[in-house]
């Protein structure tokens, strides 16, 4: 994800999804403007976020090739 200051002052977010294990890369020019940076990362995570949901549903379930342990304390 990388933030642009604009030259009036505010602030955009592009950012680019890589898939696996095809290692394809997408990029997405961010087109909202945000007076604040942390605005722009925000949402633009959120983008983001939305986007690989929408790659991964219709797809089938994958196995944990090593699944975490659980440690009795």
């Amino acid at each position: 994800m990388e933030a642009h200051q604009l030259p009036h002052g505010l602030w955009r977010c592009d950012y680019t999804l890589i898939k696996h294990p095809e290692r394809t890369r997408t990029f997405h020019r961010g087109e909202e403007e945000f007076a604040d940076m942390d605005l722009a990362y925000e949402r633009t995570l959120q983008e983001a976020r939305d986007a690989i949901d929408q790659e991964i549903k219709g797809q089938p379930e994958t196995d944990i090739e090593n699944p975490p342990r659980q440690v009795r304390i």
